[in-house]
């Protein structure tokens, strides 16, 4: 008898779940889902965003094993006029300043030359362009979109904040760092009630950008986070900046050369285990260590390190899996490409393997935790019980794309769920209602909803 009734529970909420994704389709919005409830579309080929990560995840402990480490290795010759230095950059998305700093302190130890006569950084390990096909061309210029190359520091980004002035003037720009990027500020401040106020950013050459538009005298202090978009002036200049605080004296400027070998005595950094900087990668979302791995996976593979190779590389890890990766459109492991086209079947399918396969189960523990941490911690969606702290998953997020996939805890059980919603809309009124915070953005709200339903259904 008990089993019948949940059967007729089941039903019920599978009918429930249904509906539920009926009044998103009213609105325009294609809905997909596999649950406990049941499946939805699960077929549909849609945007993935940044669940593109899960599969990026799986692909990289595969083929790269979760031990592996990017290796950066500065190395000197030193000669009859001073010392001859080559850095071997691999694409290390988590190297920052203080890394580059320690290998020239050690190497600032074991010499007694002090003048350097030729600095050689290679920088060829990833090839190809450093934007997927498919990133929409007004990303480019912010932080989340940086460059993805072999001489990645400190993220590609640099901080800012904007500030309104008096009325007439331009606002106040502050950026943590002038000499590393140059931006000239038009953007005008104007009376608090002035409306249609926006600002622009235009990206020019060798780390220059200009901003235009207008500020609202009454508006907040605005965060900015800049992508540079000339990786090698950037990074010449950090590291010029690390060797003369060494106390090094430098009569050459870097070059950038391919085919390098390193010189006989070297210092090699070492990045984090794969397994923790998939942690910061499906946590943070951070899209900059996304593909920085999914290029390394054309390099494991030795082929060239394009977004096309990693691709076709990606795709036959999961067929090895036994995922049917026939309709898959991948073209980057971020899920920044628009062009990107991936099933909640082929993400719930992956899940599974995350359960099944040991190699692949330390992932689930890497997952943002709703109420708790990451692009979870203030999903309006997650905030409340039960779902607070029990839900473990990826979110994903473009512009009309509103994605969630990973597992329901309870009761110490991990259930996987896939929940994909594509081409989100909203009215005026909406928009303005959800700026003022008097709603919860609808698609949250079907996705709060649809989540109880599965944790009713969670044994």
């Amino acid at each position: 008898m008990q089993l019948f009734w949940r059967a007729v529970m089941l039903f019920l909420l599978s009918c429930s779940s249904a509906v539920l994704a009926d009044s998103l389709s009213e609105r325009g919005t294609i809905v997909s889902y596999i649950g406990p409830a049941g499946s939805y579309n699960a077929s549909l080929l849609l945007t993935p965003a940044s669940t593109m990560k899960v599969l990026t995840a799986t692909a990289a402990i595969k083929s790269l094993g979760a031990d592996f480490r990017f290796q950066t290795e500065l190395s000197v010759k030193p000669g009859a006029n001073g010392l001859h230095l080559r850095l071997q950059m691999a694409g290390d998305p988590s190297f920052s300043s203080e890394d580059l700093g320690a290998l020239v302190s050690a190497l600032k130890r074991d010499v007694t030359q002090t003048t350097v006569r030729s600095i050689e950084v290679i920088d060829d390990v990833f090839t190809g362009h450093s934007r997927s096909r498919g990133q929409v061309w007004n990303d480019i210029g912010v932080c989340f979109a940086a460059p993805v190359s072999a001489l990645s520091i400190d993220g590609n980004c640099i901080y800012g904040n904007l500030k309104p002035g008096r009325v007439g003037q331009l606002s106040s720009l502050h950026v943590s760092d002038r000499q590393l990027l140059a931006i000239d500020n038009q953007i005008v401040t104007v009376a608090a009630d002035t409306a249609d106020c926006q600002q622009n950013l235009q990206v020019g050459e060798h780390n220059r950008y200009r901003l235009t538009g207008c500020m609202p005298a009454n508006a907040s202090m605005m965060p900015l986070r800049f992508s540079i978009n000339d990786e090698r002036a950037h990074f010449a200049l950090k590291l010029k900046r690390s060797l003369r605080a060494q106390g090094f004296k430098l009569n050459a400027e870097p070059q950038f050369k391919s085919g390098l070998e390193a010189y006989s005595q070297s210092y090699i950094h070492r990045s984090d285990a794969l397994i923790e900087l998939l942690a910061t990668m499906l946590v943070e979302s951070d899209n900059l260590y996304a593909d920085s791995i999914f290029k390394t996976l054309a390099i494991a593979a030795q082929r060239p390190a394009t977004y096309q190779v990693a691709s076709e590389v990606l795709l036959a890890q999961l067929k090895q899996l036994g995922i049917d990766v026939a309709r898959l459109q991948i073209r980057d492991g971020s899920g920044l490409s628009r062009e990107n086209l991936v099933s909640a079947k082929v993400l719930y399918q992956v899940l599974q393997l995350w359960q099944q396969d040991p190699q692949l189960q330390p992932l689930i523990s890497r997952l943002a935790v709703a109420g708790q941490s990451g692009t979870l911690r203030y999903r309006h969606s997650l905030t409340n019980s039960p779902l607070k702290g029990h839900i473990h998953a990826k979110s994903g997020y473009v512009n009309g794309v509103v994605n969630l996939v990973g597992f329901i805890e309870k009761d110490e059980q991990f259930t996987p769920f896939v929940l994909l919603t594509n081409g989100v809309v909203l009215t005026a009124e909406e928009q303005q209602a959800l700026s003022k915070r008097q709603i919860i953005h609808p698609a949250l709200s079907y996705e709060r909803d649809w989540l109880e339903q599965q944790w009713q259904l969670t044994k």
